[in-house]
């Protein structure tokens, strides 16, 4: 079995796979089609942008409750910081999706982390060690009642604080806090 931690491409569940390419780096989900579809949670970052390029098949995206449908010709798909978006792809169809983030090589780098931590084997039963990679990964789930503020206090309060209290650890430490983020001198 591969390992996200080690190896450049890793199953993330039956018939998903997830890879990471270089030049330029990005990220690449194939969807076999033979199995339920890729589905991503609606969600949203404060800190960065997401492209997505669909190469093969169809791609539901929403963005801020906005559905469309996406494919190869329609090239790069723009989500920027603060949208909600989820992403999912069809029953049947094969599906292969490349995502880099803006405003750098390093965000991606960090976004690979992130993917890297979140697949790590037993990660996803856990909602602590969910909310610390949200939290070190710039990501906010979405409620139902859409209050930003809350979803952010939900993270930072279950991923930041409550996490470490009892023991949870990145599986690999090097995804970190943006500063950017939680600047040093700003008053909260």
């Amino acid at each position: 079995m591969s390992d996200p931690l080690v190896d450049d491409s890793w199953s993330i569940r039956k018939g998903v796979t997830m890879a990471i390419l270089q030049d330029p780096l990005r990220i690449r989900v194939h969807a076999t089609g033979d199995e339920e579809p890729f589905e991503v949670p609606p969600h949203w970052h404060a800190a960065h942008d997401e492209q997505h390029v669909v190469l093969k098949g169809r791609a539901q995206i929403t963005q801020d409750g906005v559905s469309r449908v996406i494919g190869p010709e329609d090239g790069v798909c723009v989500t920027r910081r603060g949208v909600v978006h989820s992403l999912k792809s069809f029953p049947g169809e094969e599906t292969i999706i490349e995502e880099t983030t803006l405003p750098s090589v390093e965000t991606t780098a960090q976004k690979i982390l992130f993917f890297r931590n979140m697949f790590v084997p037993g990660m996803l039963q856990s909602f602590l060690g969910i909310m610390q990679i949200f939290y070190y990964g710039d990501a906010y789930p979405e409620f139902p009642t859409g209050v930003r503020w809350l979803e952010w206090l939900v993270v930072v309060v279950a991923g930041g604080w409550l996490a470490p209290l009892f023991g949870f650890q990145l599986p690999d430490k090097r995804l970190r806090l943006d500063p950017k983020r939680f600047p040093p001198n700003k008053k909260y």
